[in-house]
């Protein structure tokens, strides 16, 4: 009976096991990996994609896919450095709007054409991108207002504003999404939509809300970057699709829909972090992080794709 209790633990929490895991074996090869700074450093690689991690997450367990966040998130960050000539505050509410806006257009063709999530936004992506280069004049333009970058630079005890920003947002829709009637509809919806329609639940208004509130921590992840770096260009972002999706799956999420959590994309997405951060401390050639991320995807797919076809037959 214990034994049986051991193994449930291990397998709901094998993402927080195998990261213990890699943290003992990276103490023993430096201390340097436990230090502050480098938690911090591993916190702050993950944090503004991260957010872009929850969105995901909610539309995972609908067995949706935004591949349009990386341009969203571009193009929010060109509109909050271009526009800041007109104040700081419009150039961050116009990134704001443009995530939202791409979410709505997202979730209402989907819903309302009845058109595939990946199809529609990929064709989102390329557009944003032509936006982006044509902002941008395909080359990197400069913020101008020095309060700016303040915003993304800013510590509260030692910690950057961004990493605080991603931590309390997981809390919160991991609350959301356990606790409230939205997140119960979310998952009913991913589980079966047809038995959602007929208990009365909203089912398009539920996929047009993730949707948009997907484009809108894209955009919201666009401004910090863009404050962060103080700069915007055609090339940020481009391979962050992946990257979420990644870590949304490796959290444990299922492409067959109504499972998942948010903290749980959180450790896949924190598991990445440190996978990177180890690979740099170890040296590891660039060309061979492209390829040791591109097998753990692959592997991930596989793993899922099983699990998808046993459960037809269960």
């Amino acid at each position: 009976m214990k034994t049986n209790k051991v193994l449930d633990f291990f397998n709901e929490q094998k993402i927080f096991v195998v990261i213990i895991l890699i943290a003992i074996i990276l103490t023993i090869k430096t201390t340097y990996f436990i230090s502050f700074t480098n938690i911090i450093n591993i916190l702050m690689f993950i944090s503004i994609e991260g957010i872009i991690v929850i969105g995901m997450t909610y539309l995972i367990i609908l067995k949706e896919l935004d591949l349009s966040i990386g341009s969203t998130m571009a193009l929010s960050g060109v509109l909050a450095i271009y526009l800041q000539k007109y104040g700081i505050f419009v150039g961050i509410i116009s990134g704001l709007l443009l995530g939202m806006a791409v979410g709505l257009l997202n979730g209402f063709l989907v819903t309302k054409l009845k058109l595939t999530s990946i199809a529609v936004t990929l064709g989102t992506m390329v557009m944003l991108n032509g936006f982006v280069f044509a902002f941008t004049n395909s080359a990197t333009i400069k913020g101008t207002n020095k309060s700016f970058p303040l915003i993304a630079n800013t510590t509260v005890f030692k910690i950057p504003i961004p990493i605080v920003v991603f931590l309390v947002l997981v809390i919160i829709f991991e609350i959301i999404l356990k606790r409230t009637y939205f997140g119960r509809n979310i998952y009913a919806v991913g589980g079966n939509i047809i038995a959602s329609k007929f208990f009365g639940i909203k089912v398009e208004m539920v996929r047009i809300a993730a949707f948009v509130l997907t484009g809108f921590l894209a955009g919201l992840a666009g401004v910090l970057l863009a404050s962060k770096i103080n700069i915007a260009s055609g090339r940020i972002g481009l391979n962050t699709a992946i990257l979420v999706i990644t870590a949304v799956l490796l959290g444990g999420v299922s492409l067959s829909g109504g499972e998942g959590s948010v903290f749980k994309a959180f450790q896949g997405m924190l598991l990445i972090g440190i996978l990177n951060n180890a690979m740099v401390i170890l040296q590891i050639n660039d060309f061979i992080q492209d390829i040791i991320r591109g097998s753990i995807l692959i592997i991930i797919l596989i793993i899922a794709g099983v699990s998808i076809n046993r459960a037809k037959y269960i």
